[in-house]
């Protein structure tokens, strides 16, 4: 399985078979054509626009937007309705959290979660390999609650995401607040996570990647 840190909350996840899954592709407008993207399957946590969307999709592209359950012969997708604030989405709507076994990995991404999940919620969550958790703050959960969250999911591998880079989303806070909470932290120095790579067998590491090599990661 290889992941790939698109930008944002974007991710693309190839399968051993090389059927991807593009996670959350609203905001990655300006890397369209650094990547050969053409997924199988696209999932967006939240409302999106069309046009954006025309740039990715073909007529055998799977779109999912809704808090439903999928399943084909490479990936099995459930859908789980939360919110993008902490007012049950009276600010800015609603959160679809995603759990997605592929290669028998179990992966859960948060989209633009804004609030800290209930026990029920959580439930079902647990038994988690690779956790993408927003952590900027502003339109999305900060540093503080990201990590308090992570810890009640208690996932294998923590991988950040939504946070300010040293050219890009000067609106959300970097990552910082969320690191100092971990002492198991493996920074990258590239945007792609390779799963032969991982052992699976410590609880909560970070995974830090990084869009451009020569930028800090803080």
């Amino acid at each position: 399985m290889e992941i790939k840190w698109i930008g944002h909350n974007s991710f693309l996840i190839k399968n051993s078979f090389g059927k991807k899954i593009l996670l959350d592709p609203m905001q990655i407008y300006p890397y369209i054509q650094k990547y050969d993207l053409s997924p199988d399957i696209i999932t967006f946590s939240h409302s999106h626009n069309n046009e954006i969307i025309n740039y990715y999709i073909d007529s055998n592209c799977k779109i999912i937007n809704s808090a439903l359950k999928y399943q084909d012969n490479h990936f099995r997708i459930e859908g789980f309705t939360s919110f993008r604030d902490n007012y049950e989405g009276f600010k800015r709507g609603e959160n679809i959290i995603y759990i997605i076994e592929i290669d028998g990995f179990k992966l859960c991404h948060l989209g633009s979660l804004g609030h800290i999940l209930d026990d029920d919620l959580i439930s079902n969550l647990l038994d988690i390999d690779v956790l993408f958790i927003p952590v900027g703050g502003h339109f999305c959960l900060d540093g503080h609650s990201a990590s308090k969250l992570a810890s009640e999911i208690k996932p294998k591998y923590i991988v950040p995401m939504s946070f300010k880079t040293s050219s890009e989303y000067f609106y959300l806070d970097g990552p910082l607040k969320f690191l100092t909470s971990y002492k198991n932290i493996i920074s990258y120095n590239s945007n792609i996570i390779y799963s032969q790579d991982l052992d699976f067998f410590n609880k909560q590491t970070v995974i830090l990647l990084r869009q451009n090599n020569k930028e800090p990661l803080i």
